[in-house]
């Protein structure tokens, strides 16, 4: 008898376990490589259009400022063109490792800071923080976490990169952004490809002990037009993992609705966690 099942005539087997693992992996890896793209495409635009994305990490850093750190050693996660991470210096921290997926935003960053500044900088997929070591007395990242494929993993694998008494500080998006987005398509019938976010209590639920604060912002935009420019210029306009994004003609269907402008509502997460 063959070791193999033979199928009938006519009939379909799934691919076998190794193989639906290695098309998940290169899946998942293509999406990163769009991620990594779109965001270093948008480096040198990035800092002129995302105002909002400042005031967050304003946000995170005074969090980040209220903790009892003394000297810490420091990993960022998506440090982006430096808006979290010039705050970072200021902890007088003992060593400073800086990441992101795309490597432009890193020369950006490296741009950005004083050039006496006692960094570190590398290339890193946040979802795998092991690759940056451990122990390090805070682990923190701004507007990153919502491109993540595994949040909860990623957040056990962050918690295990900690020092005891290391703390991990976040800001991201939630559930509940963009609801004057999503509502367009829904009037017409359409599904939005706008990624879908955590609320705060699954996000209690996936790092038991995290404490979490919500910030509404709204921001508003001549038109529908600008708004999907300004995603454009700060490399978010990815639609979510496994969609695509809508046709030409379904796409001037959602923008003829927001002619005379769209106010667009961003809900923030803020997540801090200590480990014993």
């Amino acid at each position: 008898m063959s070791p193999h099942p033979v199928p009938l005539q006519g009939s379909t087997l799934p691919p076998p376990a190794h193989l639906r693992y290695t098309a998940l992996v290169n899946r998942q890896n293509h999406i990163k490589a769009a991620v990594a793209a779109a965001f270093s495409a948008a480096a040198e635009t990035y800092d002129a259009a995302a105002g909002l994305q400042r005031g967050v990490a304003g946000e995170l850093a005074a969090r980040i400022a209220r903790l009892p750190l003394k000297q810490p050693r420091v990993l960022e996660i998506g440090c982006g063109t430096g808006f979290l991470s010039e705050a970072l210096l200021g902890l007088n921290p003992r060593e400073v490792l800086l990441t992101d997926i795309a490597p432009a935003m890193i020369d950006r960053c490296r741009k950005t800071l004083p050039a006496d500044a006692q960094v570190r900088f590398a290339v890193l997929d946040g979802e795998h923080p092991e690759d940056a070591g451990g122990d390090f007395d805070l682990i923190c990242s701004s507007m990153t976490f919502q491109w993540f494929a595994d949040l909860e993993g990623t957040l056990a694998r962050l918690c295990g990169q900690l020092a005891p008494g290391g703390a991990l500080a976040f800001a991201t998006l939630a559930e509940g952004s963009f609801p004057e987005w999503r509502a367009a398509h829904d009037d017409l019938g359409l599904a939005a490809a706008t990624r879908s976010y955590p609320s705060a209590a699954e996000l209690r639920s996936m790092l038991p002990g995290l404490s979490v604060e919500e910030e509404h912002l709204t921001r508003r935009y001549a038109n529908g037009h600008a708004f999907v420019a300004h995603l454009k210029k700060i490399g978010a306009h990815l639609p979510e993992a496994g969609r695509r994004p809508l046709g030409a003609g379904a796409l001037r269907s959602v923008l003829r609705q927001f002619a005379r402008g769209i106010d667009v509502t961003y809900h923030v997460a803020y997540g801090t966690w200590t480990k014993s």
